[in-house]
């Protein structure tokens, strides 16, 4: 039986029988675990809390053939600002979903563990988040993982639209002009949100883009409410 230490982002959890949790977890050495805690929601030592999606923790596990048994956790980071906001809490369970469907078990992804990290820190700290920017910080998400994947074809995307080229090709620009010219998140909120129902148009595409090529099934009305099928 090895002994493994590291560190994880909880992504999601499950009851089992009458007091164990089965809890799954992307880690920055090993990559996506499925674990199970035993008899931890009947214990008084153990803190359940520990284990919520969204926390950030350092955990130590059993392993044995390819089963995992959390032995200890410890919260390093509980992103505690997301639950306060309805709609940070619905672009970061969209992002835990998507990580949970497009990475397997144990494949390691250290690089895009400390992304996520970097993502949901982002989210946390944010004051407030208006729509527009709810699906810029989506769009950016998902352009990541089309990144990472190899995926990501800017010509093949444009091609998608090619109705409407030279006008989304402006868009494109002006947003890029307003990232680049204004440093206060507030000023470039106000400013993207004009651009909201370009910015759904585009989150749209790239999920299916991503559901087509990584043969997964990403479903942004999940989580974001039922507005973003609207206009």
């Amino acid at each position: 039986m090895k002994i493994i230490k590291t560190n994880c982002i909880i992504l999601k959890k499950k009851e089992m029988r009458e007091a164990d949790l089965q809890v799954t977890l992307f880690s920055k050495e090993y990559g996506k675990i499925m674990a199970t805690a035993y008899g931890i929601r009947k214990s008084k030592k153990r803190n359940i809390v520990s284990l919520n999606p969204l926390n950030k923790v350092e955990i130590t596990l059993l392993e044995k053939n390819g089963y995992y048994v959390i032995k200890d956790v410890e919260i390093m980071k509980n992103f505690k600002n997301i639950p306060k906001s309805i709609e940070k809490l619905e672009i970061s369970l969209y992002i835990l979903d998507s990580i949970d469907k497009i990475y397997y078990m144990t494949d390691e992804n250290g690089n895009f563990f400390d992304k996520l990290v970097e993502i949901l820190s982002f989210i946390d700290i944010l004051p407030y988040i208006k729509k527009g920017y709810k699906y810029y910080v989506v769009l950016s998400f998902l352009r990541r993982i089309m990144i990472e994947h190899g995926i990501y074809d800017i010509e093949e995307i444009i091609s998608i639209l090619i109705k409407e080229k030279k006008e989304n090709k402006k868009k494109y620009k002006e947003i890029m002009t307003i990232l680049k010219t204004n440093s206060d998140i507030s000023e470039i909120q106000e400013k993207l949100e004009s651009y909201t129902v370009f910015f759904k148009k585009m989150v749209i595409i790239f999920e299916n883009f991503i559901n087509k090529n990584l043969q997964v099934e990403l479903k942004m009305k999940k989580f974001i409410m039922e507005e973003f099928y609207g206009n």
